[in-house]
């Protein structure tokens, strides 16, 4: 028994002991203080460095954080994105359907609204706006970019084609186009109507692309774009014709033909093509008078320089080219152009329309017209083959760059040995295109003022890019601040350590105000 209890008794001791150790080990010195609250870095308020390519000058204000005087919608704990629409910041919500419009130079809210945005288009003047998805029992709206809802309508057939509104008809559908379309304006008065019948093909008067049908000024066809008092309408077999919506300095009344061209016109070099190509409305453009156009012959399809003709594209008053060659391929000074200069005031830009006429699997031709008589002033082979679909689309190409201060447009290609084409509006020449693999990694955004911004793919991730417009030369890249938006009249807001700075036009007064009137305006 006492040797048990010895044993017992030694089990015990050592038992206390190895507890008594463990909790002295586990037990620290002196209570360990609670680690200290790190407060958030303050946002920058001041923006450092030089800014990027085509701005200059300080910013005007920055977005977040006290002081910035901004909408709600940019305190969304997801964030926002931001794009231009005209002469505005759209801004959208990354958490839910919340956009709102801003003023650049103030911040001021122009619109706001909680409706899924459904695309984009233009007005008759060009400028941008904005469709809203109709939602139940809500009509469909359309908002410009000083916030202005410029048409609403319930009317499913009703659709919204550059600033007039046309109503189809009763199960319109792209596969069967025919019927009666009314032209309205957006207050809803009725400027014309007209009744787009099926070819006299002998066929069952579906549009097919390989019927050789003849192009028949009567025939009228689908609304696919407008501009100012031009309307452009598409048969869906390769004809394209511009009629007036009247009212407009055309002087032509509501549904006149001004002129009409089909895809295998011999100034566009397609005369042998069948089936027939058709258009695809690229846009609407602006162009200057060229002083040495009477010099400088266009080029055509080939590359050679066009001879004049005096094929008739006018319609139904007859007119063909007058005595000096109007209406040819080089003739650059076609009645529909510049109004001529008075009291010594800069001539007003020739208003164009430029159309991209296109075939399955051949190479697309590009051609630029007077918007109001239909001059060719030129036309130019595309790299790829760039099929346009049977929807009769309206509204601008997607993915087109437009840089107005050096006249060179961005156009996007679906095949071929380049992705992007860079081209000379005013002459039609290819300026540059993409070419190695660094350049195709280039997704192109928006111009600045003779500069292209785009977003370059790596394997590192995304970085900007800003190239020379006319030249493709490499500007800057791998800057300290992302510039995301740049509005038509040169406003931008460029993002620098979690903050957003609007800068204002770099010929722009110190507040963001335009630029100051030159000799000579108005």
């Amino acid at each position: 028994m006492r040797t048990w209890w010895r044993a017992r008794a030694s089990m015990a001791l050592a038992t206390g002991a190895f507890l008594l150790m463990a909790t002295a080990a586990c037990t620290p010195d002196e209570p360990v203080p609670p680690p200290e609250e790190r407060s958030p870095r303050p946002l920058p308020t001041a923006f450092t460095g030089d800014p990027p390519p085509g701005l200059a000058g300080e910013p005007i204000r920055y977005l977040h954080g006290p002081g910035a005087a901004t909408p709600e919608i940019l305190d969304d704990e997801m964030g926002v994105r931001i794009e231009a629409l005209g002469d505005a910041f759209l801004i959208s919500s990354n958490s839910e359907e919340k956009h709102a419009l801003q003023r650049p130079a103030d911040g001021a809210a122009l619109w706001e609204g909680d409706r899924r945005i459904d695309g984009f288009g233009a007005a008759r003047d060009g400028s941008p706006v904005l469709f809203l998805a109709a939602a139940e029992r809500d009509a469909t709206a359309v908002v410009d970019d000083t916030g202005t809802t410029v048409w609403s309508g319930a009317d499913p057939r009703e659709v919204f084609v550059g600033g007039v509104v046309v109503r189809r008809p009763v199960e319109w559908t792209a596969a069967d186009p025919y019927g009666r379309f009314t032209v309205l304006d957006t207050e809803g008065d009725e400027l014309w109507t007209f009744a787009f019948a099926e070819p006299d093909d002998g066929g069952s008067g579906a549009v097919d692309d390989g019927a050789d049908v003849e192009a028949d000024p009567d025939r009228f066809g689908v609304p696919v774009g407008a501009h100012g008092d031009v309307l452009l309408l598409d048969d869906g077999t390769g004809a394209l014709q511009a009629r007036g919506i009247g009212g407009g300095g055309t002087g032509a009344a509501s549904g006149d033909l001004l002129w009409g061209m089909a895809g295998d016109d011999a100034e566009l070099g397609r005369s042998t093509a069948v089936p027939r190509p058709r258009p695809r409305l690229v846009g609407f453009y602006p162009l200057p008078e060229d002083p040495d156009a009477a010099d400088t012959p266009a080029d055509d399809t080939d590359g050679t320089p066009s001879p004049d003709t005096d094929q008739d594209r006018r319609g139904a008053d007859g007119d063909g080219a007058d005595g000096d060659g109007g209406g040819g391929a080089g003739d650059r000074g076609g009645s529909g152009g510049a109004d001529e200069a008075e009291d010594g005031k800069a001539a007003a830009p020739r208003e164009t329309v430029l159309v991209r006429w296109w075939l399955p699997d051949a190479r697309s031709v590009l051609s630029l017209h007077d918007l109001h008589d239909g001059d060719v002033l030129w036309t130019r082979t595309e790299p790829g083959a760039n099929p346009g679909g049977r929807d009769f689309a309206s509204g601008h190409l997607p993915g087109t760059v437009h840089d107005a201060a050096t006249g060179t447009l961005l156009l996007p290609q679906d095949s071929g040995a380049t992705p992007m084409i860079a081209v000379d509006l005013l002459t039609g020449e290819i300026r540059w295109e993409f070419a190695d693999g660094a350049e195709r990694s280039i997704s192109p955004a928006f111009a600045l003022d003779g500069h292209i911004y785009g977003d370059a793919r790596g394997q590192a991730g995304g970085t900007q890019v800003v190239l020379d417009a006319v030249t493709k030369r490499t500007v800057a890249e791998d800057l300290d601040a992302y510039v995301e938006a740049v509005t038509d009249d040169g406003h931008a807001i460029v993002v620098q350590d979690r903050q957003r700075f609007v800068f204002a036009p770099a010929d722009g007064g110190p507040d963001g105000s335009p630029p100051p009137p030159r000799d000579g305006d108005d």
